[in-house]
């Protein structure tokens, strides 16, 4: 008799625990959505310290975050190794720039090949979010977008919607 007493009472002990359960997960990703900020798979970012603003490809696929530059070339400088680059403004118009290697990297495409690329540190600014971030140095003259946000830059403070653009704003 006793036994057949406790099935409900354990019922509605699970019933409970699952609906608790349930109220703290829907409750904690509802927090983490209102954390991070929502954006589309291209955005405008700002790299205050270079003076550039680019139209940003978005791609969660990539690891690091890369800028176009072409025409690198090794500098020393008391030292420490620099490169001297040359990338594009919005206007397509070209701009040098010499910056601190902060590393370097061996980057596969996804034809396979391997190359080898500098990485520098650049404050980048997304929306709200300003963020100092390693930055590859890659050509893109080939491509649409000369900046492309990879996974170190999205990493616990971006979602991405693949559906939508420009989410932040024109």
């Amino acid at each position: 008799m006793s036994h057949c007493h406790n099935l409900p009472q354990g019922l509605f002990l699970k019933v409970i625990f699952l609906f608790l359960l349930f109220f703290i997960t829907e409750t904690s990703e509802a927090q983490l959505l209102k954390e991070k900020v929502l954006i589309g798979r291209v955005e405008w970012v700002d790299l205050p310290e270079l003076k550039l603003k680019h139209k940003a490809r978005i791609d969660s696929g990539a690891k690091t975050t890369s800028l176009h530059a072409v025409n690198i070339e090794e500098v020393e400088q008391r030292g420490e190794l620099f490169v001297k680059f040359q990338t594009v403004d919005l206007d397509g118009k070209k701009v040098d720039l010499l910056r601190k290697v902060d590393t370097t990297q061996r980057v596969s495409n996804t034809a396979g090949l391997v190359s080898k690329r500098y990485v520098i540190k650049e404050k980048v600014k997304m929306g709200s979010i300003e963020r100092e971030i390693l930055i590859n140095l890659n050509d893109r003259s080939g491509m649409d977008y000369k900046f492309l946000v990879g996974r170190n830059l999205l990493l616990g403070r971006f979602i991405v919607d693949v559906a939508r653009s420009h989410v932040l704003g024109d």
